[in-house]
């Protein structure tokens, strides 16, 4: 019975992710938003590492355990499969972060891509080789190394949400209009409440073992929140842009004239401002994406903006 509960306890955590995974694609291909499918493969990248390193190992420690397998051995076989599932997670916190990158309208620059997976590497390598070593000379110090890769864990994740969260609140002070600066808020609130909760359970877990049950639960079905937020924000934004004011074409031609902005050039700000794509821009003039992209560049640097969004906002 106890081993009943224990798979059950187990599944529903991988369900929910996978609910999770379901929802996140559906977001995806309604809106076909950047940031929507980087937040996608986010999802996708943190349920591999929580299904093969965290329910793997336990699947392994049980399987192991019945076939009655030397303890130190079976330790040894959860512990390196934690950490052969690290890189998983290392992608994962790259797509959250790309994800926050695209929502302001920024494309992710090699400025974090580079010094991020080059840290990352290094620090996978030293910890690989501190594993191998503490295992082999501490007589397999099991609880020992499962303290550390637990502080690792909660570590690498605290990190990397505080920055994503003070990120998002110096952003949103500079450019970000109200119905995408109050969602950013409350989308960076929702993940570092998300990173205290998992934290806190994964260290309540040495102290009582139903915890472990908890922080697995929070790991994987806590982005069903922010998905359901992120779905009515951008059905709002779709909204808001479909829809011109009154005023539009005048507020338009006193912007052309001030900013000198050309006759072509002119149409593709209107459809920006309509919530068309470069592709859907591209079949509506009749012209080439890269020729939109080029048009856009001249608009911005003529404008002085940096996004989209600023731009609809000059004019709106």
């Amino acid at each position: 019975m106890v081993e009943i509960w224990r798979l059950i306890l187990l599944f529903v955590p991988l369900i929910a992710g996978a609910i999770s995974i379901f929802f996140a694609y559906r977001l995806m291909k309604k809106f076909r938003a950047p940031f929507s499918g980087s937040f996608f493969y986010f999802t996708v990248f943190l349920y591999i590492f929580g299904t093969y390193s965290l329910a793997g190992a336990g699947i392994l420690d049980h399987i192991l355990t019945r076939m009655e397998i030397d303890q130190k051995i079976i330790h040894s076989a959860r512990l390196f499969a934690i950490f052969l599932g690290i890189p998983f997670l290392a992608l994962a916190e790259f797509m959250f972060l790309r994800t926050i990158t695209e929502f302001l309208g920024k494309k992710p620059s090699n400025a974090l891509t580079v010094p991020y997976f080059t840290i990352l590497t290094a620090v996978f390598i030293l910890y690989g080789v501190s594993t191998v070593r503490i295992n082999r000379f501490n007589q397999g110090d099991y609880q020992s190394l499962l303290q550390i890769q637990r502080w690792v864990f909660s570590g690498y994740l605290l990190v990397i949400y505080l920055f994503s969260y003070l990120y998002i609140l110096s952003s949103t002070r500079k450019g970000a209009d109200q119905l995408t600066g109050t969602y950013l808020r409350n989308f960076g609130a929702w993940y570092l409440a998300y990173v205290i909760l998992t934290v806190t359970t994964l260290i309540l877990s040495d102290y009582l073992p139903f915890f472990l049950q908890i922080f697995f639960l929070i790991f994987l079905s806590w982005h069903l929140i922010p998905i359901l937020f992120m779905n009515i924000y951008l059905s709002k934004s779709q909204n808001r842009e479909s829809e011109l004011p009154d005023d539009f074409e005048s507020r338009l031609q006193a912007f052309v004239e001030e900013h000198d902005i050309s006759k072509r050039e002119c149409e593709v700000v209107r459809e920006i401002c309509r919530g068309l794509s470069n592709q859907e821009i591209s079949e509506t003039l009749f012209i080439s994406v890269q020729t939109v992209k080029d048009h856009i560049h001249r608009i911005f640097v003529k404008t002085g903006v940096k996004n989209r969004v600023q731009l609809t906002n000059m004019i709106r």
